[in-house]
């Protein structure tokens, strides 16, 4: 069963400040909806194809859509070094806000396979999935040579977006680590030893994690031109 943002449910307790932030923030954002193919008549090429130009076609849509986002926030949305230090900053506060339960199999099918619209309880997956094109923007920004590998199902179920073309013949998807971090951030913030000196130093919250993640990609001095 889907879960609600927790705040609706527990009585005479009120949200935080940050909790309808987000939530207000989240109101008017876009959904990231790609259209459905039936699997009786679509091979994985024909689908996959058809999802690549849908995406490739709207990424920069949803980066606008992220940009208009985050400057709710006061934070500037660009691939440099000090827009991409300011998003580093704003995920340890404020990602675990976006979606309630990101360990749940639902939510978890939702992003992976486009199983329910990202709508309601679900909207806050839209940033989670346009941060992931930030990622990719960042290390385009750094490094040249970079491709997407684009894959979606014929019917529901499976998505995949990978960048090739990184040191060492790496592959990786963007989209999938940012759900990953998102849920790491919300489970240390939650976690039952949360006072410890262990939740303290914490790498999921701490400001210049993900900016590290970028750069370990793409390591400084190793610029790329412009797209």
């Amino acid at each position: 069963m889907l879960v609600m943002f927790p705040w609706l449910r527990r009585g005479p307790v009120a949200p935080t400040e940050q909790q309808l932030h987000v939530k207000q923030a989240l109101s008017d954002y876009p959904p990231y909806a790609p259209p459905e193919w039936n699997g009786d008549l679509c091979s994985l090429a024909d689908a996959s194809n058809k999802y690549r130009e849908y995406f490739l076609g709207g990424k920069d849509k949803r980066l606008e859509a992220l940009r208009g986002f985050l400057e709710k926030f006061d934070v500037l949305v660009n691939p440099d070094d000090t827009g991409l230090m300011a998003v580093s900053t704003w995920l340890p506060q404020y990602a675990d806000l976006l979606v309630d339960d990101l360990d749940d199999d639902t939510v978890q099918d939702a992003y992976r396979g486009f199983t329910l619209p990202w709508t309601g309880p679900l909207s806050g997956l839209n940033p989670i999935f346009d941060l992931g094109i930030y990622f990719a923007e960042c290390l385009w920004h750094r490094r040249t040579k970079l491709g997407w590998i684009v894959l979606r199902a014929p019917d529901r179920g499976f998505g995949s977006h990978a960048i090739s073309g990184l040191p060492g013949g790496r592959f990786f998807d963007p989209i999938r680590f940012m759900y990953v971090e998102c849920r790491n951030i919300r489970n240390t913030k939650r976690s039952k030893q949360k006072r410890t000196q262990a939740y303290e130093d914490s790498m999921f919250l701490r400001s210049d994690t993900f900016c590290r993640r970028v750069l370990s990609y793409a390591p400084p001095g190793r610029r790329s031109r412009k797209r």
